[in-house]
């Protein structure tokens, strides 16, 4: 168990060894202060992702741009964003205290389309079943379970950020139909689990990923509204 404290923003690469041994070494780059979230994605065309910043108070308030429209669409004031055409770009948010960026890179080809659930997600109060975020392919007829692997869901799903809760596969054999199902974390085990800073807010943006087990680069993904009661730790403040 170790601590480490912020002292000014930037990137710092930890690396954590036995013995100061460098082939018993593993390496961690830790951000401090604001960034947009995510980082540096992959999309597939037609798909959509929710940009936010985290670390800082001013969203509200700044605007969203991208910088080759022909790639990204974005909505200046949400960050929501559609991959519309291939290739790479840069997503940038300024405000009047801040100016972020990261590169977004869109791929052809068939895609898993993830979709979102029209319910609130939150755990509060905790979601036994989960939530229901869809999963199928985009420009075929094929039924993802009868697509790659002979046992179980042919897909992986996962969450970003992964410390609000985790993913998994499900497919309804009634239907036919293939899901990701999203369980938060519990108010109780984020609160063991995440430190405490300053400030709070109620929310956060999540994203659900899928990819085929198979064929990773066949993959999608949907972002969504999370409520309820987690804490995220930035520069001197944490968010709840």
């Amino acid at each position: 168990m170790f601590c480490l404290k912020a002292m000014r923003h930037g990137r710092a690469l930890l690396r954590v060894s036995i013995d100061n041994h460098p082939q018993k070494s593993d390496y961690m780059l830790i951000s401090v202060g604001a960034y947009v979230h995510p980082q540096n994605p992959v999309l597939h065309q037609g798909s959509s992702i929710n940009f936010s910043v985290v670390g800082s108070d001013d969203q509200a308030s700044g605007h969203w741009h991208s910088v080759n429209e022909s790639v990204i669409v974005l909505h200046t004031q949400s960050g929501q964003a559609e991959a519309v055409g291939e290739g790479s770009t840069q997503v940038s948010f300024e405000s009047s205290n801040v100016k972020l960026r990261t590169t977004v890179t869109v791929l052809p080809g068939s895609t898993l389309v993830v979709d979102a659930p029209k319910e609130m997600l939150t755990n509060v109060p905790f979601p036994s079943q989960g939530f229901s975020f869809s999963v199928k392919f985009s420009d075929t007829n094929d039924d993802i379970n009868t697509v790659g692997s002979s046992k179980g869901a042919p897909y992986d799903c996962r969450v970003d950020p992964p410390f609000v809760g985790y993913a998994k596969p499900w497919i309804d054999l009634d239907t036919g139909n293939s899901f990701c199902l999203f369980f938060p974390y519990s108010p109780e085990h984020l609160v063991r689990t995440i430190p405490k800073l300053k400030d709070m807010k109620p929310y956060i943006y999540v994203s659900i990923n899928a990819s085929m087990k198979e064929h990773s680069h066949v993959s999608g993904s949907a972002s969504a509204l999370f409520v309820g009661g987690f804490s995220i730790m930035q520069m001197g403040k944490v968010i709840d």
